[in-house]
């Protein structure tokens, strides 16, 4: 399951969202199959966070379905909505990290053009 840690990394490094400038939290992304990923919002600036660190919330679901959210296929607070994505803790927190696993333009000036564009597409199967 390293592929997800992967995907994670390549959506949060770099991106910034400038409505949440002084905003320091901490959500744990649980995917199926046991993986764990700590993402931190710090200033508006998102990163990998280091196991231990304490969070906010979780959102769990599993893989297929954090892809599509990835891709654009499914919003993620609609798929919290539907019971496809699991929320643990503040769902203010979850909403905001929505900007750091969605596609868009949310990229620091001047960071290196990484992100959904270059992740592989789902085939329709």
């Amino acid at each position: 399951m390293r592929q997800a840690r992967d995907l994670i990394q390549a959506l949060v490094v770099g991106r910034y969202d400038a409505c949440l400038q002084g905003t320091r939290k901490v959500c744990s992304l649980s995917l199926t199959g046991g993986e764990r990923v700590l993402v931190a919002v710090d200033d508006g600036s998102f990163r990998i966070a280091p196991e231990g660190a304490s969070e906010d919330c979780e959102l769990s679901c599993s893989l297929d379905d954090f892809s599509r959210i990835v891709h654009g296929e499914q919003n993620l607070i609609t798929a919290i909505m539907q019971g496809r994505v699991g929320v643990r803790g503040d769902l203010a927190v979850a909403q905001m990290f929505q900007s750091a696993f969605c596609p868009g333009d949310g990229r620091a000036p001047g960071a290196t053009p990484q992100g959904t564009s270059e992740l592989p597409k789902r085939h329709a199967g």
